[in-house]
């Protein structure tokens, strides 16, 4: 067997001692080539990026960024390649956390050839069918990450985050999507990330008679029609890909097919805005990756923004670039002990959006399934959104005119009889 056609495998352990023997390990095994050693989390990353092994094998406890973290980067950036876990540590709260960053198989040391070489082989054949997967994306003009490709138009996509939950994640994605729309008529999309328990339908009033788990047997063949046969319209003329209707049907989703039905929407649309969940699990680690702008949603809780603070950290790690966040703080409370000033200078940046708090109007525009940008275009929660709107799409959401433009498509939208919202008093957008 020659050298190009082995299974490649970089080892990263922090003991040099356990590499070497693992390596050595591997020298018994003909169809494997052991292609570098990394003793970090970060130097583990860096050499799957230049060496682009098959196979990471990864120890879960490191220096500087733990195995888990380092399998989170690779997996979520680097498709192409699988990673093993390797610890010492067999408990189910390990495994469970390893297979959520998007480790493909778990090994307990000490492990003998035959374990290490079979999981490394099986790792290798489901790897093989991904890789598959990865180049029809790419022959549909996507790029490895499900990217167009560089002379498609794509869509802009604008991810709303947060890892904490409760924030209002959701509402936004879902208001702005529908003002964008309204606003511009330009050819606009919500994907509902949140594939395990997404609310987007419910916030909507669409029923998920077909969902994103109808594409995922699709991907090798995707085309434009078979996408939009799945997605829904709302009356806005919104198109929605809704999340699966249980966690087990969520989990017919993987990663790859994620990606894959990313790639082809990018080229269907203007803009693109994403729900997710709060979670760096591999779903989300692939929608942020693809995000241009990700909307960090905090309100004025400290764990809140501790949470916020926790994401700029992993989004360092992760390579973004810094002004692909933008910070949005929901939910405005002019009566909070904590000030806008305060958040501002823990977290070390502007909060660019200030969404003020209307929890009535909020809660009755959820339950009867109409954007508050619909039935209370000239509140303070739409105005708020309506501004954010138009800093997302460089000035398209025309922010001074919006509200006059959209008055009375409340009673146009409604389900129900309510008033519209009251507006609160100034101070807060």
């Amino acid at each position: 067997m020659s050298a190009g056609d082995k299974i490649r495998i970089l080892i990263a352990d922090d003991v040099p001692e356990a590499r070497d023997n693992v390596q050595k390990l591997l020298q018994f095994a003909a169809d494997i080539q052991v292609v570098g050693q990394a003793g970090t989390g970060r130097e583990a990353i860096d050499l799957a990026r230049q060496l682009t092994p098959d196979i990471v094998l990864m120890d879960v406890t490191m220096p500087e960024m733990d195995g888990i973290s380092a399998t989170q980067v690779i997996t979520g950036q680097l498709p192409g390649i699988a990673v093993i876990m390797i610890s010492v540590q067999a408990d189910p709260d390990s495994l469970r956390r390893s297979l959520q960053a998007g480790a493909r198989d778990y090994l307990s040391k000490p492990f003998g050839l035959e374990d290490l070489t079979g999981s490394i082989r099986s790792v290798y054949q489901s790897l093989l069918a991904t890789r598959a997967q990865l180049g029809a994306a790419a022959a549909l003009g996507t790029g490895p990450l499900g990217q167009a490709a560089e002379n498609t138009p794509r869509a802009k996509v604008i991810g709303v985050f947060s890892t904490k939950g409760g924030v209002g994640r959701t509402t936004l994605a879902t208001n702005l999507a529908v003002i964008t729309k309204l606003a511009t008529d330009k050819r606009v999309a919500v994907v509902d990330g949140n594939l395990a328990f997404g609310d987007v339908g419910v916030t909507l009033n669409l029923t998920a008679t077909k969902t994103i788990a109808d594409l995922a047997p699709l991907v090798g063949m995707l085309d434009d029609d078979m996408i939009a046969d799945v997605m829904q319209t709302h009356s806005s003329g919104v198109k929605v890909l809704l999340a699966p209707p249980s966690p087990q049907e969520a989990e017919m989703v993987s990663a790859e097919h994620l990606r894959a039905i990313m790639g082809r929407l990018v080229r269907m649309f203007d803009y693109i805005f994403v729900d997710t969940r709060p979670s760096f699990d591999e779903h989300q680690l692939v929608l942020l990756d693809l995000t241009d702008t990700v909307l960090l949603v905090l309100t004025m809780e400290m764990t809140s923004i501790k949470a916020a603070k926790q994401y700029l950290e992993v989004a360092e790690l992760l390579g973004y670039p810094h002004d692909k966040t933008t910070l949005v703080l929901n939910r405005l409370d002019g009566g909070s002990q904590i000030t806008v000033e305060d958040i501002e200078s823990h977290l070390k940046g502007r909060l660019k959006s200030r969404i003020p708090d209307e929890p009535t109007a909020v809660l009755r525009s959820i339950n009867e399934g109409v954007p508050l940008v619909v039935s209370a275009p000239d509140g303070r929660f739409a105005l708020a959104v309506n501004n954010l709107a138009s800093l997302v799409t460089d000035g398209a959401v025309p922010a001074e005119d919006l509200p006059e433009q959209k008055r009375g498509l409340g009673r146009i939208f409604r389900r129900g009889g309510a008033a519209p919202a009251t507006a609160l008093p100034a101070g807060g957008a």
